[in-house]
């Protein structure tokens, strides 16, 4: 049976949603993806490549980061390459955020995220962010 790239995209983000980034969410959000990933927070800087590393920054993504909600916008694939297009709604350090996203997720056969990767991250108001 062949993997169902959207889904496998759909189905990490779902579980990204959360109230509180905490090492069991973290957990889940790493079973989706294989060993050897490579998580882009920005385009323009190094991947995170492999669980402990990528653990490392969701846990520290969680120290200023709650309430979080995703609404895909649009979702396409171009074999194993998905692009979602998303709001992401979170509370940073106590303030609510909204953040406009594309991102690209490369899933294998097995059904994991492989790379992920932000290609644009904006504010409500247009202008860039970094985190």
């Amino acid at each position: 049976m062949a993997v169902d790239e959207q889904a496998s995209v759909g189905a990490f983000l779902a579980d990204f949603e959360c109230q509180r980034l905490d090492s069991s969410q973290v957990d889940r959000l790493l079973s989706h993806m294989a060993p050897d990933a490579k998580y882009h927070v920005n385009a323009w800087e190094p991947p995170f490549a492999g669980h402990d590393a990528i653990r490392a920054e969701l846990l520290r993504q969680g120290e200023v980061v709650s309430d979080v909600r995703i609404e895909i916008l649009s979702i396409a694939s171009a074999g194993q390459t998905v692009f979602a297009e998303r709001l992401d709604f979170v509370t940073m350090s106590g303030k609510p955020a909204e953040f406009h996203i594309a991102g690209a997720f490369d899933v294998g056969d097995d059904g994991k995220d492989h790379r992920l990767a932000r290609l644009f991250r904006y504010q409500g108001d247009g202008s860039a962010c970094r985190s």
